[in-house]
């Protein structure tokens, strides 16, 4: 979690920290908890073809109280943040996002992509290479996934850790 990004969560960190040195398993238990539950957000807001994107989402441990959420998909991010014309990169996101930027795809596998999505959705395959060009020429619509999931994650992150401060500080 990108605690930076978090107003107010240095702070009640920096609270935490001075009750005790039991209470930095305390915030890397939090930290823990609300990275697997952006995991499982962002699971159920994923763009569901064959579940591939959604399954590949995982979160992991970086280091002591610092988790990434990410997923193995090359296309997460086009899905994420939208292509061509109809791209919509949150502020928050823009260097993530940055990464994809001007990444060409292969023709050949693309068209194969939306030839799969046709037999799936029981499209005549014929009209994949029109479906395809369409994509190419307008790009496809954003549909964000995790970052819905960091906003509400980051959220409960702070409130958690306030209600965290708050016990440990009547318990003094």
């Amino acid at each position: 979690m990108a605690k930076e990004l978090i107003k107010g969560v240095d702070q009640v960190i920096k609270e935490l920290r001075a009750i005790g040195k039991d209470m930095e398993k305390l915030i890397d238990a939090e930290t823990n908890d609300i990275a697997k539950q952006i995991e499982s957000d962002a699971k159920k807001l994923a763009p569901k073809n064959f579940g591939k994107l959604a399954q590949s989402i995982s979160s992991e441990k970086i280091k002591e109280s610092q988790y990434k959420v990410s997923t193995q998909e090359f296309y997460a991010g086009y899905m994420e943040f939208g292509t061509g014309t109809k791209v919509n990169i949150p502020s928050e996101f823009k260097d993530m996002a940055a990464s994809f930027k001007g990444k060409k795809g292969n023709y050949k596998e693309g068209l194969a992509a939306i030839t799969a999505w046709c037999k799936a959705k029981g499209i005549d395959e014929k009209y994949a290479w029109v479906i395809f060009a369409s994509i190419l020429g307008a790009g496809v619509n954003p549909q964000p996934f995790l970052y819905p999931a960091w906003i509400k994650g980051k959220k409960d992150y702070l409130d958690n850790l306030k209600k965290l401060l708050s016990k440990y500080n009547k318990k003094i």
